[in-house]
């Protein structure tokens, strides 16, 4: 899969699995709706959950970004994790309108502020480092 590839599959879907090492064996994994920003994922969340709070100590983390369609194939990508604790509301706009498929108006946005201070939303930030393209049925594809 070449990079323009992955890209095209990383902007046409919006489900991801997010996999966090953990100290006592496997990964603690959270299914999220992701969005694009420049060449990194940005996932909304909160400071006190455990993904956020692991990713402080221990940036290295796979996500595995799922297909949508038919024949559901999904890409492992492995890199570096980042808490950035303010744009969680422009980050919250951008994953709303990837959930829903059109753009939240703007007369949403006092909604997602309060509702992002509220619950102490922080971004996390992905830098893709390796990836991994699957297709259906776990064998790996030829490049």
């Amino acid at each position: 899969m070449s990079p323009d590839e992955q890209r095209e599959f990383l902007e046409a879907n919006r489900l991801c699995v997010v996999g966090i090492p953990r100290a006592s064996g496997g990964p603690q994994m959270s299914p999220v709706y992701y969005a694009m920003d420049g060449d990194s994922l940005i996932i909304s969340t909160t400071r006190s959950r455990w993904k956020a709070r692991q990713v402080r100590r221990e940036p290295a983390i796979s996500i595995c970004v799922l297909g949508e369609k038919p024949p559901f194939p999904y890409l492992l990508i492995y890199g570096r994790g980042y808490i950035e604790d303010s744009g969680a509301v422009d980050a919250m706009m951008k994953i709303g309108a990837r959930m829903t498929g059109s753009p939240l108006p703007e007369s949403a946005r006092p909604a997602i502020e309060e509702r992002a201070k509220t619950e102490g939303r922080v971004v996390l930030r992905f830098t893709p480092e390796r990836f991994s393209p699957i297709t259906p049925y776990g064998l790996p594809k030829k490049e």
